[in-house]
């Protein structure tokens, strides 16, 4: 797995995500995900699933993780453009009731008014 990071003129954190998100790349980028969270108070924070290919149980749990941490620190996790395999993984387990799923961003100077809230 690769992971970019990028932040918004607004100060929004988005992940993009290339290739298997799984035990091996969570270990891996363990340290980032932390960062993430650390720096998640009263930020939108992306996860770019659009080109994930692979989802494990490892990796729903980082994302749980983070959608944990962030939210405990005022932010808000959007999951955005899961395909396939992740898509439906994170549908039969309904992480999709607890964690925000866009396909698109609703524009490109996207804040926390312009997506939908996160489900109770």
């Amino acid at each position: 797995m690769k992971m970019q990071l990028t932040t918004s003129n607004q100060g929004n954190l988005t992940a993009s995500i290339v290739g298997a998100f799984d035990a091996e790349s969570c270990a891996e980028h363990k340290a980032a995900f932390e960062g993430i969270c650390a720096d998640a108070a009263s930020k939108l924070v992306i996860v770019n699933m659009s080109q994930v290919e692979f989802l494990d149980a490892s990796g729903i749990g980082a994302l749980v993780f983070m959608f944990k941490r962030i939210n405990a620190a005022g932010g808000q996790l959007v999951l955005l453009g899961a395909q396939q395999q992740p898509r439906d993984l994170l549908v039969m387990l309904r992480v999709d009731h607890i964690i925000t799923m866009i396909d698109t961003l609703p524009s490109q100077n996207h804040t926390t008014d312009t997506l939908p809230s996160i489900a109770a």
